[in-house]
């Protein structure tokens, strides 16, 4: 049952060992740019062990491709930082001595001098300003010499893959990847919705590429590396949490499993791969220190598990978080649509959605948020609001989605609004999922109902 099934069953410890001992380690170009986020200590701690591998890592050619068009991106991207902390420093010094000096303590109080406190701020201010200064200076610039890329160019020399020989190939794999995201085929169809806030499409070396395809055109080249070079064992490294790479549950809470079974056996039956894996960054270092005894510290993997949160739940700007809350509703809107009929969208009222089923009349309020630590304070009056509503205006019954992004802080949530969720009579319930969010747009493109908190449990 195993050799049929293969995808459902986890490797054991011999198996392991075995794995890491023959495997070539593919690396997805979100792993390749994190390390111009990394602390330079973290980054030449992961490098090092890439470094380890060589003759055994390699890159797809769409993998290469994509890191060379967004390397200066992401570069430009953590420069920004250094004027951002210059001008969080000097508001808020400044704004401290404009609030004492509008106390005119001077003039008014015999004992308390703000000017020891001011002057000794200022210095530590200056200090502070000086070492940024000279940190900015000896970092990466879109115009400097691009130390990291030199090592990579090092690591993969020989060892990045070939592009598709012509447009008719590309032309077929977008065809074929239609069918696939239709039918749910991983990976990629999680990125069926890359097309709206930026270009489809993009040229290099003579061919176009659409970039909703991306993860399909990497997963197609790895499977032909792996066919053409005869590989057995493969551990793929990819820092893209989205659940068409990942086989991901409920149990007690969100849980990933590993990779998804589809992939594990597509692998296998087209290119006769006996072992195939995922990590995300932190889970090949964990097991590097176990399997290469690479000796990483355990900052450096806090570091990488940080980084890697906070791209998944930053706000650029109001217009990122606002496709973050439009995106979200869609998603609620479009599983919902799977239970009704007939809803109408409220572009501009509470609720969100109103559907019917016979005479009965259902509301719907969306709420998402990236941070769960500013949920309960607005959620309380949504709650109220929605109960206000549910008597006033005949609804049968009301729910309240509330969209989370961190997957691991999913639990905390529920329990949360459990214990704050008012004794009421009448149906009315807030229904708790997570958002599968697309990092590269900011949007959500699927949500996953976790639980749910019913008023009916308060009778």
């Amino acid at each position: 049952m195993r050799d049929k099934f293969k995808g459902y069953y986890k490797l054991d410890g011999a198996e392991f060992s075995e794995l890491w001992k023959n495997s070539v380690f593919v690396f997805d170009t979100n792993v390749l740019l994190n390390l111009y986020r990394y602390q330079s200590s973290t980054r030449d701690e992961l490098l090092k062990v890439l470094e380890r591998l060589k003759g055994r890592a390699w890159i797809p050619n769409h993998v290469g491709l994509e890191y060379q068009r967004n390397r200066l991106s992401v570069i430009a991207e953590q420069h920004k930082r250094y004027s951002e902390v210059r001008n969080i420093v000097s508001k808020s010094i400044s704004s401290m001595q404009g609030e004492l000096e509008g106390l005119q303590l001077k003039k008014r109080h015999s004992h308390i001098d703000p000017d020891l406190l001011v002057n000794s701020i200022s210095e530590i201010k200056d200090k502070f300003i000086g070492q940024l200064d000279d940190l900015e200076q000896k970092s990466i610039n879109v115009n400097s010499n691009d130390h990291i890329r030199e090592r990579l160019e090092q690591l993969f020399e020989g060892n990045v893959g070939d592009a598709f020989s012509s447009q008719d190939l590309l032309d077929a794999l977008f065809k074929e990847g239609d069918k696939r995201y239709g039918n749910g085929i991983p990976p990629g169809f999680k990125d069926s919705t890359k097309e709206k806030d930026e270009e489809d499409s993009f040229s290099y070396g003579g061919l176009i590429y659409k970039r909703k395809y991306g993860d399909l055109i990497v997963w197609k080249q790895l499977i032909e590396h792996a066919k053409s070079s005869n590989l057995k064992d493969i551990i793929f490294v990819t820092d893209d949490a989205k659940s068409d790479w990942w086989w991901k549950i409920d149990s007690g809470g969100p849980k990933t499993i590993g990779a998804r079974p589809e992939l594990v056996e597509e692998i296998s039956r087209e290119a006769d791969v006996e072992r195939f894996y995922i990590y995300n960054t932190e889970g090949f270092l964990n097991y590097a220190n176990e399997q290469l005894n690479a000796q990483i510290a355990e900052q450096a993997i806090e570091e990488v598990r940080a980084v890697t949160f906070e791209r998944k739940s930053r706000v650029i700007d109001s217009r990122s978080l606002r496709n973050f809350v439009e995106s979200a509703e869609k998603s609620v809107y479009e599983w919902l649509s799977h239970h009704f009929d007939n809803i109408e969208h409220q572009m501009r009222g509470f609720p969100d959605f109103i559907a019917y089923r016979g005479e009965k009349k259902f509301g719907f309020e969306v709420r998402a948020f990236k941070d769960h630590r500013m949920m309960m304070h607005r959620l309380d009056e949504i709650i109220y609001r929605a109960y206000y509503l549910l008597n006033e205006e005949n609804f049968y019954e009301f729910a309240i989605f509330v969209v989370v992004l961190d997957e691991e802080q999913i639990e905390r949530v529920f329990r949360m609004i459990t214990r704050r969720f008012p004794e009421f009579e009448g149906n009315l319930k807030v229904v708790v999922g997570i958002a599968e969010y697309d990092e590269d747009s900011g949007q959500v493109y699927g949500f996953r109902p976790y639980d749910e908190i019913s008023s009916f449990r308060h009778k």
